[in-house]
């Protein structure tokens, strides 16, 4: 299971609608990944940063380290760790 983190007053906003629909927050969020998840078999694809409304460009970016090296999901740094582990002698 991952994390998202939200704004406060956001998150107060996605409680009560999920609230009144009966629904947990957890599953109205993934509800609405999933519907945005491009689809092959649907054509969809994913939209490029300049395609993107100003209202979605707000919120694109919020997240990032700000040291990014590029290893988002830690391969590198993973990688590194078992190197130095298994070939010291």
């Amino acid at each position: 299971m991952a994390t998202l983190t939200l704004n406060p007053e956001i998150y107060k906003e996605a409680q009560a609608y999920a609230t009144a629909e009966n629904i947990s927050v957890e599953e109205w969020v993934t509800s609405l990944i999933i519907r945005f998840i491009p689809s092959p078999s649907k054509g969809y694809r994913m939209k490029n940063r300049n395609e993107l409304s100003p209202e979605l460009l707000k919120y694109v970016g919020f997240a990032k380290p700000k040291h990014y090296d590029g290893d988002l999901n830690g391969d590198k740094a993973r990688e590194d760790y078992l190197t130095a582990k298994y070939t010291q002698q």
